[in-house]
């Protein structure tokens, strides 16, 4: 069996413990990821990922495992392993705060939802039929004392036990009409949780960006959101835009000084890059093309980190010069926070693109993909009235020497 590819570094301390009880678990199968794989018809790759903590599984992946090492070890899952496994996914979603994950996240909570309302309402069926049979043994029961009362030699005798059993019947009805009305509540209250939490995932749903094989999408937004870097002040608090990690070292931005007189190389900033957050300094700032004298943009400013941070194993990619029509996502960071929207090319002006979509405010720097994985560019600029903005493609990027050409 080949061994696991180590946890990454980086990594939120929820998103590590996760990642370590599926290994825990994955170890007690005693066959190779690639087997695995093959067996639940997983991408080997993408189960390595979800073992190393490189991606977030989805809930299915980590109950199938956990009933798989159960059936190869004779038992079956306890509900307290459950429970725990549950705790620490849950914990990494909402640690790791992409669209996606908050997708994940509530779609986990809106199956337990749906699940609290089908039991609620067995529960309920149950009470309902119970209670039914109960009031039908009294009205026995009473009708048996009429015709003992109308009959004209039969009294009804005390120690046949029939008073004790009505006593009993009436104090079970009792009970049972009130836990059926408990039983009732608790299933308004979980149709309620279903309802608001339906609601809340088609909002999640409507500004995540559904990436993947279908739709013509190849692009892996986890790739996209691990090379997307938010951008801060020196001390961490203003939030300046975005940026692309052009490699463990460097992040290239279009958002973060006034002008090209007032940087100075060693001025500081602090970037997030996955988990980490780290202090960079100004290494470069370079103009970028205008739009005429009266439009100027800040220009491109290349940063040094002070401390390496994990770079995705496989390669940046370039995009060739981009039709018009073409359709681009972003998975970066507004001034509220994460931020995922589809943008789609529609024309150029001068050296920039121009672009229509969701370019909200303080989303300048985000680079942007094709539907192929390749980088296009860094959002230069949004227009005023929003529903748009301009893009500086990575053509213009490499004709400045910034990046390589593509291969």
């Amino acid at each position: 069996m080949g061994e696991l590819k180590p946890i990454d570094d980086g990594l939120s301390p929820e998103t590590g413990a996760l990642a370590e009880a599926l290994r825990a678990l994955f170890a007690g199968l005693r066959i190779s990821t690639r087997r695995y794989a093959a067996r639940r018809a997983y991408d080997s790759a993408t189960v390595s990922r979800y073992l190393s903590g490189r991606r977030l599984p989805p809930w299915d992946f980590v109950r199938n495992l956990l009933h798989d090492v159960a059936e190869e070890r004779g038992t079956v899952p306890t509900e307290e392993t459950l429970g725990m496994l549950r705790s620490l996914h849950s914990a990494a979603l909402q640690a790791g705060g992409s669209p996606g994950h908050r997708v994940q996240l509530l779609e986990r909570r809106l199956a337990d939802a749906d699940r609290e309302s089908r039991r609620a309402m067995a529960r309920e069926r149950w009470l309902e039929g119970t209670l039914q049979d109960c009031e039908d043994r009294l009205r026995d029961l009473q009708l048996r004392y009429r015709e003992l009362e109308a009959g004209p030699m039969q009294a009804p005798d005390p120690a046949d036990g029939a008073a004790d059993e009505y006593a009993e019947l009436r104090e079970e009805i009792h009970e049972l009409n009130a836990e059926l009305a408990r039983v009732r509540e608790l299933h308004r209250q979980a149709e309620q949780r279903c309802e608001r939490l339906e609601r809340q995932l088609a909002h999640a749903e409507g500004r995540v960006v559904q990436l993947g094989p279908g739709d013509g999408w190849e692009v892996d937004e986890d790739f996209v959101a691990s090379i997307s870097v938010r951008l801060w002040d020196a001390n961490g608090e203003r939030h300046l835009g975005n940026g692309l990690l052009l490699d463990g070292d460097t992040v290239i931005a279009t958002s973060l000084v006034e002008s090209e007189e007032a940087a100075k190389p060693g001025d500081t900033f602090v970037v997030d890059a996955g988990a980490r957050r780290v202090m960079a300094g100004l290494a470069a700032a370079r103009p970028v093309p205008g739009l005429g004298e009266h439009q100027k943009f800040r220009p491109l400013a290349a940063l040094s980190l002070a401390e390496p941070v994990l770079f995705p194993a496989r390669p940046l990619v370039l995009a060739g010069r981009l039709p018009t029509g073409t359709r681009l996502v972003v998975s970066a960071h507004t001034e509220l926070g994460r931020f995922s929207c589809r943008l789609e090319v529609a024309g150029r002006t001068g050296d920039w693109l121009r672009v229509s979509g969701e370019v909200e405010p303080g989303l300048g720097g985000a680079p942007a993909f094709t539907g192929e994985g390749a980088f296009a560019g860094l959002i230069g600029a949004r227009t005023r009235n929003g529903g748009g903005g301009l893009l500086l493609p990575v053509e213009v990027l490499v004709s400045m020497g910034v990046i390589g050409q593509a291969p």
